[in-house]
């Protein structure tokens, strides 16, 4: 642990803390001295346990307000995962409807290739009955 000396509310403290935990110790000291000194009207007419109190005060407000907005973020999150998971069903079910259409039109395209077959040989069988006939004729 590493020792840093700093000033809170005027008063001099020499506070011990661990190197990964330094940025957060001097901006949360800088943000109470912001506090201590919005309240400066306040300093000589009241007791600084009121100002600190005032400063507790505003900051559990602040604290309560991310709570609440965390909170809102996290229903939102959770309302946009609902809507995502409702979105990925339908596009589930859309990609299988296309699926079974594309399986109908194979099916179909089967059919109509048997069919063109038969009319073929059917066109062919025509032709080769109007070729006797015009053969018989011409006898």
């Amino acid at each position: 642990m590493q020792d840093l000396e700093v000033i809170v509310f005027n008063q001099k403290l020499k506070l011990s803390y661990l190197e990964d935990e330094k940025e957060r110790l001097t901006n949360a000291i800088k943000i109470l001295n912001e506090s201590w000194n919005k309240f400066s009207n306040l300093h000589g007419k009241v007791s600084d346990l009121k100002i600190i109190t005032l400063i507790s005060l505003e900051l559990q407000d602040s604290i309560k307000d991310y709570e609440d907005k965390l909170k809102l973020q996290k229903k939102n999150i959770d309302l946009l995962k609902q809507e995502i998971e409702e979105k990925s069903n339908h596009l589930q079910n859309t990609l299988n409807t296309v699926d079974q259409l594309n399986l109908e039109i194979e099916i179909k395209d089967k059919e109509i290739l048997k069919t063109e077959s038969v009319l073929d040989e059917i066109n062919h069988e025509l032709s080769q009955i109007k070729i006797k006939i015009l053969a018989h004729n011409d006898e």
